[in-house]
């Protein structure tokens, strides 16, 4: 379950609704006025969240209000807390480096991107890559065994996985 909770939190948006309804009951129309997203992302993530049993839905009059099932309430909250406490982290993180540890620009002969390359040491045993360009951003994780593992294709053999091992190479030359 706790597998499940940490994959729910895991973007900005639906740790947002979530925390919404720890504290009130809500309908997916107020939701997505009140936290400023789309409407349709309320309603999808919440008919998961149903499907899961932790958010319960009764309907009044034309609306669907959905509150946190008692029984995954604390499970719900930790699980908030905990990734609210995981990007507070990472953002002392990047603002306890300097600059010049924290953040190498390479380019790459023969692509059609030119990405910004952001290298953390995670404390993990290996390495993040963040590669972002002006339209998008790519998390990347190198073991210690050189695996890579790129978060958004959910690959370890993507063009952002071979980009990285090609501008690795071509610092070190």
């Amino acid at each position: 379950m706790e597998a499940i909770l940490k994959k729910l939190v895991n973007t900005k948006e639906r740790k947002l609704i979530l925390t919404k309804l720890l504290k009130e009951p809500g309908c997916c129309e107020d939701l997505s006025k009140e936290l400023n997203i789309s409407k349709g992302l309320p309603a999808q993530f919440l008919k998961l969240c149903t499907s899961l049993n932790l958010v319960k839905r009764e309907r009044i009059s034309h609306k669907v209000y959905y509150s946190i099932n008692p029984e995954n309430y604390l499970k719900i909250y930790n699980a908030v807390t905990i990734e609210d406490k995981k990007t507070e982290e990472k953002k002392n993180l990047k603002h306890s480096l300097k600059k010049d540890e924290f953040q190498t620009t390479l380019s790459v002969e023969n692509t059609l991107k030119d990405y910004d390359i952001k290298k953390i040491d995670n404390g993990f045993g290996g390495t993040t890559f963040i590669l972002n360009d002006k339209d998008s951003s790519f998390e990347i994780f190198k073991t210690n065994e050189n695996n890579y593992w790129c978060v958004a294709c959910q690959s370890n053999d993507c063009e952002h996985v071979l980009y990285l091992k090609k501008a690795s190479s071509k610092k070190r030359n």
